[in-house]
């Protein structure tokens, strides 16, 4: 045997020397994966100071740089709260001899009475009546923020009503000329039109109830709306609204 050792000392050193390779060779993958388990624990607690960093960053901006929230209002402009839709309607006849004023009118009810056949003409259209706020009105001191409290304060400018589809279709509902009467020209419709317009406008500024139906509707509306806005950004809302 090499170097004078028996068989038993020599197949016990041929055993602990593959052995001791297995070992090495087990501890060397359990170094590498360890490793690498360091490596991806490493990379996460990176990650998170970073994220860290960035979102003290940033609310350090966001305590430095308070939001101009009658900005953001302002930049609405025009807000329309509520629309009521009107419904007008006018006749076009011969005029009779007991509604005519002056000799003009008399003499051509006169004819007209003589004449064979009917002259009628219905006409209609729809027109809107709206209340809206113009947020442009809207000064800094108007929003009122306590960010102990987490309260928000608006006060908003008046409720306006406005008329909208001036020139809408203009609708015949109705149309009849027999015998010898004319035809109905389009001047006297543009004048009909003109004289419903007028009398609209006079109706619905003598019945306040129009405009009162619409602007409590528009009020609902508007708290709703700038509650909805003081909460999504983190505040309990107080609304005035002047009238």
């Amino acid at each position: 045997m090499p170097g004078g050792l028996s068989w038993d000392c020599y197949l016990k050193i041929i055993i602990n020397t593959k052995t001791s390779k297995k070992i090495m060779t087990r501890f060397q993958k359990n170094i590498r994966r360890l490793s690498r388990w360091v490596t991806i624990l490493l990379s996460v607690i990176f990650a998170i100071v970073i994220a860290s960093a960035c979102s003290s960053k940033e609310e350090e901006r966001a305590e430095e740089e308070p939001v101009d929230y009658a900005a953001l209002i302002r930049s609405t402009n025009k807000l329309v709260l509520s629309e009521m839709t009107i419904n007008k309607m006018a006749t076009v006849d011969d005029l009779k001899i007991d509604e005519a004023k002056g000799s003009r009118q008399q003499l051509n009810a006169v004819l007209n009475w003589f004449k064979i056949g009917t002259r009628k003409g219905a006409y209609s259209y729809n027109t809107y009546l709206r209340a809206y706020m113009n947020l442009n009105e809207l000064k800094p001191t108007d929003v009122e923020v306590d960010t102990v409290a987490k309260v928000m304060r608006i006060h908003l400018p008046e409720i306006r009503t406005e008329f909208i589809g001036r020139d809408v279709q203009f609708r015949e509902d109705h149309y009849r000329v027999t015998g010898l009467r004319t035809q109905i020209k389009p001047e006297e419709r543009a004048r009909v039109k003109e004289a419903m317009n007028a009398s609209l406008k006079r109706e619905v500024e003598e019945r306040a109830g129009f405009k009162e139906r619409l602007k409590a509707s528009a009020k609902g509306k508007a708290e709703a709306y700038f509650t909805a806005f003081a909460e999504g950004n983190g505040f309990r809302a107080e609304i005035d609204i002047k009238d």
